[in-house]
């Protein structure tokens, strides 16, 4: 028989359209990662680029100044001074220009001496405890030292440092011995400016000009000069033309340091931070490049952690809202299939219903009774068992419908049909054959006292008789019985064998 349609199965159907617009927002998703991704790239390349081009100009613009001051020397202080000052009033990234003179110490005194005659009476050379206390100490015995001999712009206050030791400083020696080695451009490691500012020291040896005969310059280090270029990394770049985006994190470190490491960070931007589960949901990429610089060695990585404002969320809720429409309508087509089979099983139900019930009493009329006899003699002769089969009729019915009308018959009928179902067992079978005559189906009968138990019952349950619209009626029943396997095996011998002997058993009472 069929069903109607499940929850489990409404469920199913609607599954698969559940799917398809799950799909559709992971592909919406997607894209958006996929943006993301490559807007980083696009940044982090555009970033990049700037601060090579920064860079680079940087190095070109200390390559000049070393070629200027190579070429005049010492000679006309004021022309480096103009070129020095014009350049950083062009560059704001840098920050300073200065000279570092390699002297030897036996030349030490005749040197300060000089310096002190050129216009810097208080001139000394002396080094700075940059790593501990910053505080300016006098210079220890050594073979050479580095002074700072020349700065612009030269700022109130800023005389003092003329002299400085760059020996003095680590990260600022280091620097300048790797250049005097290579002759080319080097950078320090960074450093805080007294302003706060990050900052980092380019060196650069000045090439001395060639001898008038055309000879190369002396190579000796008793008038060895070395340019040295600061650089405010905060300067570097405009942020305001480049902002950082949520979730991001921009770093320009030394390669001598890990990424990680803030003591080698020249730049470091971060965006607004991500919440916990962003991070925990959404992935996160990295733009890693080296800055392309001979004598800067910075490496620049910018990382971009997603979240929630990365993705397209008026698109996600366009499609939330017509995914929560479409599914509300399917489950309405749904519904109305399942309401249509629903309707379609009653009336098929009603139908098998009309077909093998009496409309009357509601039980079993002809057609059904023969199913289930053929069923039952099956079980029965299979398992070797006995079925009996009663075959009822009401003695006078016509008299009571003539004598009270037939409304008053039918409600005897009834009334006989359920005295009847009350009277067996539950698993025996009660039928209306036609009119007032009934068959009574008692399967798996042990002994002939289980059959004569309900023959017993039967008339039990009818010997008082019913009181219908106030009028008492008696009831009598002719009752014959067929037995299988002995009376027939088959519905129709059974039945006619019961109903022969019914008749006999009405016959015989009219004559007693």
């Amino acid at each position: 028989m069929e069903k109607p349609l499940s929850t489990w199965t409404c469920a199913i159907g609607l599954a698969p359209w559940l799917c398809l617009c799950a799909g559709l927002a992971g592909i919406v998703v997607e894209r958006n990662i996929r943006d993301a991704q490559d807007a980083l790239t696009q940044y982090g390349a555009a970033y990049s680029d700037h601060l090579d081009k920064q860079m680079v100009s940087n190095e070109t613009i200390l390559r000049g100044f070393s070629a200027l001051f190579g070429a005049i020397g010492r000679s006309d202080p004021e022309i480096a001074s103009r070129y020095a000052r014009q350049v950083v009033a062009a560059n704001p990234q840098i920050f300073l220009l200065e000279i570092v003179q390699v002297v030897e110490r036996t030349r030490l005194d005749e040197f300060v001496a000089g310096m002190r005659r050129d216009g810097i009476p208080h001139f000394t050379v002396k080094s700075f405890s940059y790593e501990s206390d910053r505080k300016w100490r006098p210079v220890t015995d050594k073979a050479h030292y580095y002074p700072i001999v020349f700065m612009e712009p030269m700022q109130a206050g800023a005389e003092e440092v003329l002299g400085l030791d760059v020996d003095s400083v680590s990260f600022l020696q280091r620097a300048m011995t790797e250049s005097l080695r290579r002759r080319t451009p080097v950078a320090s490691h960074p450093f805080r400016l007294v302003e706060g500012n990050l900052a980092y020291v380019v060196f650069s040896p000045i090439t001395q000009p060639p001898g008038r005969d055309g000879s190369p310059p002396a190579s000796n280090t008793r008038d060895e000069l070395v340019v040295d270029m600061v650089i405010d990394a905060a300067k570097l770049t405009d942020a305001a033309r480049s902002p950082m985006f949520d979730g991001g994190t921009l770093v320009v470190f030394h390669n001598d340091f890990r990424p990680d490491d803030t003591k080698g960070h020249l730049l470091h931007v971060m965006g607004q931070a991500r919440s916990p589960v962003e991070t925990a949901i959404f992935p996160s990429f990295v733009y890693e490049k080296p800055l392309a610089t001979l004598g800067e060695p910075f490496s620049f990585i910018v990382k971009r952690q997603l979240g929630w404002s990365d993705l397209h969320l008026e698109m996600l809720a366009l499609l939330a809202a017509l995914t929560i429409i479409s599914s509300l309508i399917l489950v309405a087509y749904l519904r109305s299939q399942q309401q249509g089979r629903i309707v379609q099983i009653e009336n098929r139900q009603r139908l098998w219903q009309l077909a093998n019930h009496d409309g009357l009493t509601g039980l079993p009329n002809r057609m059904l009774l023969r199913d289930r006899m053929e069923q039952l003699l099956s079980r029965m002769m299979r398992h070797g068992k006995r079925l009996a089969v009663m075959f009822l009729d009401i003695d006078d019915f016509k008299q009571v419908n003539d004598t009270y009308g037939h409304d008053v018959g039918d409600q005897l009928i009834k009334l006989v049909a359920e005295s009847l179902r009350t009277a067996v067992r539950a698993e025996d079978t009660v039928a209306r054959m036609s009119g007032d005559e009934f068959v009574v189906l008692i399967e798996s009968l042990e002994v002939r006292e289980d059959l004569e138990r309900v023959h017993r019952s039967i008339q039990e349950k009818l010997s008082d008789g019913f009181t219908i619209e106030g009028q008492p009626i008696r009831v009598r029943i002719s009752i014959g019985i067929a037995m299988f396997p002995e009376d027939g095996e088959t519905p129709e011998s059974l039945i006619k064998r019961a109903d022969m002997r019914m008749y006999e058993n009405k016959a015989h009472r009219r004559v007693q």
